[in-house]
């Protein structure tokens, strides 16, 4: 009998407002046989991300294409080989990849950018392949450290404090020896930052008197500001920096269902101020990633860095999962495991 698989996609583009999980359908397909070259990945655990939310929006920034209707949603995975006509990818390796939203995918598939990876085993757990030693980790240390340039003695403020990179950047600043302060949206979360992680000081960015709050923790404003999140918040922010203080532009997740606003900012402070405002991809920095791995590794081992997951379990669970992301329903990296037959 053929072999099927199930994956998850959608008929119709979500150019603005919030995701919802019935957005998305599952859907059944046939696995075909292997060609020369070819290998089946068996997915162990996914990430899901806030660049999730451009793709299937309609319209893409430079350099990114709208997803193709029907095609199974894509994000970063861990997957197992269970079959191989690919010499440098043996049957029972674990990988990691930019892999459709599917239990079974053959690889090699079209617009790969990423390619497959080969999971380190002492890291340990597979899903810290997603987080602190994947994309997540290495975007939060490129971004204070090569970005932000920090140094001790500075003062660091880290939007979307709780969230996958927001939380490994605070920390990895507050190795550095800088002094940090995390802006999130629950109590619960700023106990997590100061209480678990090590952070100076949370602020709770949606409450009314947030800007009198951060006139009191720094009345000069920070030295870098890590954002995650963009829009109004991140606004206020850039109107209390002064020169020669930098902005890391690593993400704007309160506008990624804005539609055509969504790619909009207010440039005046950082005219005005005098501000280093830098975004930055890290794919553009391939080369560094190793070193940037070993070095979370080190950190991690030393117990000085410390992961965080939201975990949910099925395929099925991958909507609901994106769209609590967006709800900042997330401690964390989101995680969705898959388990295993």
């Amino acid at each position: 009998m053929p072999r099927t698989t199930h994956f998850i996609t959608f008929d119709t583009y979500l150019p603005t407002g919030d995701i919802q999980p019935t957005d998305f359908v599952v859907r059944e397909a046939p696995v075909p046989d292997l060609r020369d070259g070819e290998v089946l990945l068996q997915a162990i655990a996914f990430s899901l991300d806030p660049v999730n939310r451009i793709p299937i929006s309609g319209k893409a920034p430079p350099r990114m294409s709208p997803h193709p209707l029907g095609e199974p949603m894509r994000g970063p995975s861990v997957c197992r080989l269970i079959e191989s006509r690919n010499r440098d990818y043996p049957v029972g390796s674990v990988v990691t990849g930019w892999t459709p939203w599917s239990n079974l995918s053959v690889w090699p598939f079209a617009n790969d950018w990423m390619g497959l990876t080969p999971f380190n085993d002492q890291f340990g757990k597979p899903s810290l392949a997603l987080g602190v030693y994947g994309i997540t980790g290495i975007t939060a240390y490129l971004g204070i450290s090569k970005i932000g340039k920090v140094r001790a003695g500075q003062t660091v403020l880290v939007s979307s404090a709780a969230g996958s990179v927001g939380s490994v950047a605070g920390q990895i600043a507050r190795i550095m020896g800088a002094r940090v302060i995390g802006m999130t949206s629950t109590r619960e979360k700023r106990d997590v930052l100061v209480g678990q992680l090590g952070f100076d000081g949370a602020l709770d960015y949606r409450a009314e008197d947030f800007a009198h709050q951060l006139e009191l923790l720094m009345p000069n404003g920070p030295d870098v500001y890590f954002d995650n999140v963009g829009g109004r918040v991140s606004n206020i922010v850039m109107n209390r920096m002064r020169r020669p203080a930098r902005i890391v532009e690593c993400g704007q997740i309160s506008t990624y269902g804005d539609g055509d606003g969504a790619w909009m900012m207010d440039i005046t402070p950082i005219h005005a101020n005098g501000l280093r405002f830098e975004g930055f991809n890290p794919a553009l920095f391939k080369d560094e990633w190793p070193a940037a791995v070993a070095q979370l590794a080190k950190w991690v081992a030393e117990q000085r860095l410390k992961p965080l997951e939201t975990v949910r379990t099925g395929l099925e669970a991958l909507p609901g999962a994106l769209a609590d992301l967006f709800q900042g329903k997330n401690i964390g990296k989101m995680i969705v495991e898959i388990p295993q037959s």
